[in-house]
């Protein structure tokens, strides 16, 4: 993922998470999830419009590739469809950690 900022043609940031399928952003915390078909939900935060962190990549199940956020929880959304090489179907809800 590149942030580029459109006013000045720069590139201000630029995140590579494996395999990123859908990125969604939570304006409540300035997080930004990338849902990575790898097995991980890459997890960076907005300090301001110029600078970014890398926070984890957080590890999932493989085929991970879609996450949605709520942004009055915070919580994270994400489908599941293997668990160890096995077809399943569920939603998985994890809570965002603040510090």
């Amino acid at each position: 993922m590149t942030v580029f900022a459109l006013d000045t043609h720069r590139v201000v940031a630029h995140f590579l998470a494996q395999g990123t399928d859908v990125v969604k952003y939570d304006s409540g915390l300035g997080r930004i999830y990338a849902a990575c078909s790898s097995g991980v939900i890459g997890v960076d935060h907005q300090d301001d419009a110029d600078h970014y962190r890398k926070l984890e990549d957080f590890p999932v199940q493989q085929l991970v590739n879609s996450l949605a956020i709520d942004r009055a929880t915070h919580r994270v959304y994400a489908p599941e469809e293997r668990e160890n090489d096995m077809p399943v179907a569920r939603m998985i809800v994890y809570e965002a950690v603040q510090n």
